[in-house]
């Protein structure tokens, strides 16, 4: 077990290095060589204080990754966690009543919202933003000075909400496949001619034999849900780390685009780390 975890982290660094490595060329290609720019990413000089616009009270680097990052754990949290939670439990549920075509029946909602225009859903909350709250975006003026601070977790749902629609939908169909691909197996006629019952054969040998094809679809849809945010944090003004990259391009700040991503990569990385270790734990023999 050892060895399969050392081995999977090795895999994981190396992933994470190259991922740097070509962040760190795109970068300079971007900004150099495209924009003409004379801030070449080797230079100290390139790197200065955080810029004004990325914090509304003078703070160093560490604070802002701090609180960027806390806030984007929030929101992908509550997409992912979302995704994970509604895509295993309601395909399980279609391939369990897949004669009635439930797959489609229940990736229909995610996939209806999925297909709504993500700009007209945002200038829609844009609008009632300012006339509700008199300015877009979230009202950051607001402060909970006691008890939960449920608008915090009110503006992490609205940032997760169109990252977690699609990735659902998707992870619905893919689970509900793999487990219907298991019982189309030959040995399920073979049980239900010896006189097992639907619940039996379903939970007791085809859901048990589709573990590990369920298995590998854990992180199939985190690139997805890291990139929705990306737009939807930067769309809605949320300070997390994915407007933290869009605003650094925009400003030229190298070590914001540098951060976040090799923050959003770290979680990809450790997320397949963890789904290849689960699988040599459920490969058969």
């Amino acid at each position: 077990m050892t060895r399969v975890f050392l081995r999977c982290l090795a895999l994981a660094l190396a992933r994470w290095c190259s991922m740097g490595l070509f962040l760190f060329l795109l970068v300079e290609f971007s900004f150099c060589v495209v924009g003409g720019s004379n801030r070449h990413v080797w230079l100290p000089e390139s790197y200065g204080s955080v810029p004004a616009p990325l914090s509304v009270q003078p703070t160093g680097l560490r604070e802002l990754v701090g609180e960027r990052s806390s806030a984007s754990f929030l929101a992908l949290g509550l997409a992912y966690g979302g995704v994970v939670l509604v895509g295993y439990g309601w395909g399980i549920l279609a391939a369990r009543f897949r004669r009635f075509r439930a797959a489609s029946i229940l990736a229909l909602p995610f996939s209806a919202f999925a297909c709504v225009p993500g700009f007209w859903f945002v200038v829609l909350v844009a609008i009632y933003s300012y006339v509700v709250w008199k300015r877009p975006g979230f009202a950051d003026e607001l402060v909970v000075d006691s008890g939960p601070n449920f608008l915090a977790w009110w503006h992490a749902a609205v940032v997760a909400l169109p990252a977690m629609a699609p990735a659902a939908a998707w992870q619905i169909r893919s689970v509900a496949s793999v487990i219907e691909a298991e019982a189309s197996r030959p040995f399920v006629r073979g049980l239900y001619l010896a006189g097992y019952g639907d619940d039996d054969i379903f939970y007791g040998n085809v859901f048990r034999r589709a573990v590990p094809g369920i298995v590998s679809l854990f992180d199939r849809t985190l690139p997805s849900v890291l990139g929705s945010l990306i737009v939807a944090e930067w769309a809605f003004r949320y300070e997390g780390m994915g407007s933290l990259i869009v605003d650094s391009v925009r400003l030229g700040f190298y070590p914001g685009i540098f951060l976040g991503g090799l923050w959003m990569a770290a979680i990809v990385g450790l997320a397949t780390m963890a789904r290849q270790v689960a699988e040599q734990f459920l490969r058969p023999g």
